[in-house]
């Protein structure tokens, strides 16, 4: 395996043929890993969004990537982990959902719409966050880099919310 020693410009050109002449491979590729047998254009688009992980991971690795003896094969070897990254995400959450079907129980009060409640307690964007953390499924990961912040940061960030939240309500 040599070391590759070119510039970015030399591996943007190289990425673009690798798009070029393997994405729609790749792409047929994924439909298989992830078994999806129908042609709707959701699950097609699921596809689409492993290999596009897929390029983005590689160009972040181009150093490595662009030193293998035969880096289309890299690519290939990739789109597998990230198709059952994909698959593994969703059947967490297809888990969680029988769950919370199994065990979800009535309640027997009319129900109380608690962002209405909650408007009035915290700020709308830390509202959004608990609800892109607790409803949206968001990892503190993802979080962390659409927000800019530490995973230390963003912890003590939704604690103080909590807080705030759990002292309002018990006055």
């Amino acid at each position: 395996m040599s070391v590759w020693n070119g510039t970015d410009q030399d591996a943007e050109t190289i990425f673009h043929e690798f798009i070029k002449q393997e994405y729609e491979k790749l792409t047929r590729c994924a439909i298989a890993y992830l078994k999806l047998t129908t042609v709707e254009t959701h699950l097609f688009s699921k596809a689409e969004d492993v290999v596009q992980e897929m390029f983005a991971l590689a160009w972040e690795r181009r150093q490595e990537v662009l030193s293998k003896d035969k880096p289309v094969g890299w690519l290939y070897e990739a789109l597998y982990y990230k198709a059952k990254e994909l698959l593994k995400e969703e059947n967490k959450w297809e888990k969680r959902l029988r769950r919370y079907r199994e065990f979800y129980v009535q309640p027997t009060q009319p129900h109380i719409d608690l962002r209405m409640e909650l408007d009035n307690v915290v700020p709308k964007e830390d509202f959004d966050l608990l609800y892109k953390m607790y409803v949206m499924g968001y990892s503190y990961r993802e979080l962390c880099q659409e927000m800019g912040l530490t995973k230390s940061a963003l912890a003590t960030r939704i604690h103080r919310i909590k807080e705030r939240i759990r002292d309002e309500l018990s006055e």
